[in-house]
């Protein structure tokens, strides 16, 4: 996939997530940050925009959070990735209680 389908790959990831999300805490609303975010996106070992794909994810986090949207994160290239998926993505949030 081109970098700009991997970005759109972690974008529908980041939905996801939050609908997941929104579902155990009955509302985003309980989000008080997201705390780390990291990738592994699936790629040749030539791959460099690896921090691009994960934008997507980021930046869909700010959209919806704004200041707390803010994270940090790490991203790694996977030479083989699960079920040849394009992404893996793990993230933390920090919740009011």
């Amino acid at each position: 996939f081109t970098t700009e389908q991997g970005y759109e790959f972690a974008r529908n990831a980041a939905i996801e997530v939050l609908a997941v999300v929104q579902e155990v805490l009955g509302s985003l609303d309980r989000v008080k940050r997201v705390v780390k975010v990291q990738g592994f996106i699936n790629a040749t070992a030539s791959y460099e925009e690896h921090h691009k794909v994960l934008n997507g994810f980021s930046d869909l986090m700010l959209d919806v959070f704004g200041e707390q949207g803010v994270h940090a994160r790490s991203v790694f290239g996977a030479v083989s990735v699960r079920d040849n998926l394009p992404l893996i993505i793990d993230s933390i949030f920090q919740v009011e209680e």
